[in-house]
């Protein structure tokens, strides 16, 4: 589980609302909170709802010329940190309705499974790292018939991105396989509490996918 949310936002959003998304945040209880010493800085917005601390973040692609890490987006008054592939997650959205009615786009699960394959490799904490890679096992074998479908979508998807991304994907998934020792295995393994990941159960998923022949 996670508190943390990651809004991803287009550099030029669709449409500039009446207030922008910073003040609607600071509204409702969220303190801004700069991350960075960079200008612009690593922004978050973080709010404590009884004993949880839940934090906001933005995100959006790394498409420019100036391959900037942080992107000033005036219209929303905030600051997104710019990553590598989002703008597939961007366009690879589904309506999701709320409790209380209202309707959100979320990140189809396939493209969260081949953003996670993706960037893994460049997490810079070996926790991050290791979440992920339970993050990708956990999405295809433990979600039932949601598994099943990200499973049968997941190379429709690498099909229509560039063949380098598939490519990365399955280099990035293969040469950890590869090159894992018993502790890597272990370390993952204790990232799942119920006990159900297991090496045998986490390359079978992987070779699934044709990653490793």
């Amino acid at each position: 589980g996670t508190t943390d949310i990651d809004y991803l936002i287009p550099r030029k959003p669709l449409m500039v609302g009446e207030e922008k998304i910073s003040e609607l945040l600071v509204a409702n209880g969220y303190e801004p909170k700069n991350k960075s010493l960079s200008t612009p800085a690593v922004q978050s917005f973080i709010k404590q709802i009884e004993e949880i601390e839940i934090e906001v973040e933005f995100l959006t692609d790394n498409k420019s010329r100036n391959q900037e890490d942080v992107v000033e987006i005036k219209n929303a008054g905030i600051n997104a940190q710019a990553l590598s592939y989002i703008e597939m997650s961007l366009q690879e959205a589904t309506p999701l309705t709320l409790p209380n009615g209202a309707v959100i786009s979320v990140v189809k699960p396939e493209a969260w499974v081949f953003h996670k394959g993706l960037t893994f490799t460049k997490r810079t904490t070996k926790v991050k790292k290791y979440k992920d890679l339970y993050g990708i096992w956990f999405v295809l074998t433990q979600l039932n018939e949601v598994s099943f479908a990200v499973q049968k979508s997941l190379p429709k998807l690498m099909n229509k991105n560039p063949d380098s991304w598939t490519k990365t994907f399955k280099e990035n998934l293969k040469t950890w396989i590869d090159s894992a020792t018993p502790q890597d295995w272990d370390f993952l393994e204790r990232q799942d509490v119920g006990g159900k990941l297991t090496k045998a159960d986490f390359i079978t998923i992987i070779g699934r996918l044709h990653i490793l022949n």
